[in-house]
């Protein structure tokens, strides 16, 4: 099956976000980082999930659509934590809060175009077989 290159686009910017989280995780277990280690599990589960959806959107994968949702909501459940995590206050509540809808709304969005871009591979791998 051939990749779309819009898949390509995702699946890199969804290794990217795999990479940032990751680091961070990794910087906290060097000990470079003083964040709690609910922060650091956080990071590692964020980071899967985007690598998750890296592969599935590189490979042209059914499930990658659920990956991407897994992402959004793994990020916005990290992004929920960090007031209660870190004491940042009320004034930093509002921005987490909206960055944590946004980041779930991208997985949704994501998840959307990916199922879409999916089955229209299938439907061309399909059409190139019968014809």
């Amino acid at each position: 099956m051939r990749r779309p290159r819009s898949l390509t686009v995702l699946a890199v910017v969804f290794a990217a976000l795999a990479v940032n989280a990751l680091a961070q995780a990794v910087l906290a277990a060097a000990g470079r980082s003083d964040d709690p280690a609910a922060l650091t599990a956080l990071q590692l589960l964020v980071g899967a999930a985007a690598a998750v959806a890296a592969w599935g959107s590189w490979s042209v994968r059914r499930w990658a659509p659920r990956a991407a949702i897994a992402y959004g909501a793994a990020t916005a459940v990290l992004l929920f934590s960090l007031d209660p995590l870190l004491g940042l206050g009320p004034d930093a509540r509002n921005g987490l809060w909206m960055g944590a809808v946004v980041f779930f709304l991208l997985g949704v969005v994501a998840a959307w175009y990916l199922r879409r871009a999916i089955a229209r591979a299938d439907d061309e791998t399909v059409g190139r077989r019968t014809a």
